[in-house]
Parts: C-alpha cells; sequence; structure tokens
C-alpha cells in the first residue's frame, strides 16, 4: 500500500535558482534568493529533466559518489525519526531529520521537497502500475515552507510555479532490490523541487517544513494519509573543498 511508504516517496521540490541576472526571480524582495520559474533552463537543464535525473539518481541507490552531475550537487534527503502522530490527514505523522552536507564553492544544488513516485510491484502485469495523483489534489495536499538562511524561497504562494506533473522515466528505474511492501522499479514521478545557485563560503542553514495530507479520495476510494516533514540541511561551502 502507498500508505506504508509514505514516509520515504513524499519528497520532490526542485528549486531552480537563476544564474546571475538571467532567471525572473519568484519569490519576494531582494534578500530572497532568485528562483528562475520551471520554464528556464538552469545550469542547461529545464525543471523537468533535473528532476528526473534526481530520482533515477535516488531511487538507483543515491550513491554519494554520482550525486553530483558537472557543478551540480544532488542534495542527500535527511533521514526523518518519526516523533509523533497517526499517519491520517487528521493526525499526521511528524518526521524530524537532519544532515550535514559540505559543498565546493561553485557548487549549486538540486533540492527536491515534495513528489509522488508511481511504482511498478512484484506481479505485474497483473500487479497494476500505480497511477497519478491528480495535480490539484497534490498541490492542494502539500503545504511547504522552505527557507534558506532564514529567507523564505518557496510556501505555498508559489509552489505551483515549481510543479511537474507526471513525467515517466525512459527507462523505468529497477530498484537494486524490491521494497519491504513489494515494489520493484519508479515509473514515473510528479512533484515540486528547487536548484539554487552556489552560496557564499561559510556556513547556511536550509529548513522544509511541508505537511503532505491526502484525503480519502483525493488518489484513491478508501486510501489516506497524512505526515509532515521537518528537515534541516546544515550546509558548509568551504575553500579548502578537495584538499
Amino acid at each position: 500500500m502507498k500508505t506504508k511508504r509514505a514516509a520515504w516517496t513524499a519528497w520532490a521540490v526542485v528549486v531552480f535558482i537563476g544564474i546571475g541576472g538571467s532567471a525572473t526571480a519568484v519569490a519576494g524582495d531582494d534578500n530572497v534568493p532568485r528562483i528562475s520559474p520551471p520554464g528556464s533552463h538552469a545550469y542547461g537543464r529545464a525543471l523537468t529533466e533535473w528532476l528526473s535525473i534526481y530520482w533515477r539518481w535516488y531511487y538507483s541507490g543515491a550513491d554519494p559518489s554520482q550525486g553530483q552531475v558537472g557543478s551540480v550537487k544532488l542534495m542527500p534527503l535527511p533521514i526523518g525519526e518519526y516523533v509523533s502522530g497517526g499517519w491520517t490527514p487528521d493526525d499526521p505523522a511528524l518526521l524530524v531529520g537532519e544532515i550535514d552536507v559540505t559543498l565546493c564553492p561553485g557548487t549549486s544544488f538540486v533540492l527536491p521537497l515534495v513528489a509522488w513516485i508511481g511504482e511498478r510491484y512484484e506481479g505485474y502485469p497483473a500487479v497494476p502500475d500505480d497511477g497519478a495523483i491528480a495535480d490539484a489534489n497534490l498541490l492542494h495536499g502539500v503545504s511547504p515552507t522552505l527557507t534558506i538562511d532564514g529567507r523564505l524561497v518557496v510556501s505555498d504562494a508559489n509552489e505551483a510555479a515549481f510543479y511537474v506533473g507526471e513525467t515517466h522515466f525512459d527507462p523505468i528505474v529497477v530498484y537494486p532490490q524490491p521494497s519491504p511492501y513489494g515494489s520493484v522499479a519508479a515509473v514515473f514521478f510528479q512533484g515540486t523541487g528547487i536548484v539554487s545557485p552556489p552560496l557564499p563560503v561559510g556556513t547556511h542553514v536550509l529548513h522544509l517544513y511541508e505537511p503532505y495530507i491526502i484525503r480519502d479520495g483525493d488518489y484513491l476510494p478508501g486510501v489516506s494519509w497524512g505526515f509532515v516533514y521537518d528537515n534541516t540541511w546544515n550546509v558548509t561551502v568551504t575553500p579548502h573543498c578537495g584538499r
């Protein structure tokens, strides 16, 4: 069941932050990081392409040695620790995670925030692949608050600008081993995310607080879930990288 894997499949917001002055700011004033819209080609690729690259890497095992494309880092995801809650829309589970990341100067990064991953299962085709969630239902069910060094980057006000609808992997992403609930491959993704320009040398904090609430009928009749991600990335950009 999808509800059993919700704690680790509901990730994907890739924010595309423009290079220099070439991108149009989507959110905020001059104190807010500039984020280019999905129609742009940040670092040579569109949002859909970056998300496809990210999720293929992630579901292929997230090998750290393969976690960079040119000067663009595929950011690792914290392992959320269950704190409280019943995994339902009215009593969502709270998952708190934190991770330390070191970057070289000049490194941009892809950071997923929320996604729905359509999977294939043991027994296919008799056991059908997952279906997509209606775009409006997914966006309605997700309420991201992403900050970089305390500055608001993504919220309900602009999340739709970074949304990518159902996008199929070609070829599908076969898992290194089946999941505990019997899935064997990722077939498609849909969701939102960011790509950030390089951060200055020093220490930075990225924080994501994101409820993910799908009510009965938003995906399938009789299926619902609720959880909240509270994740922190402690990022150090060091001039001594590689030494």
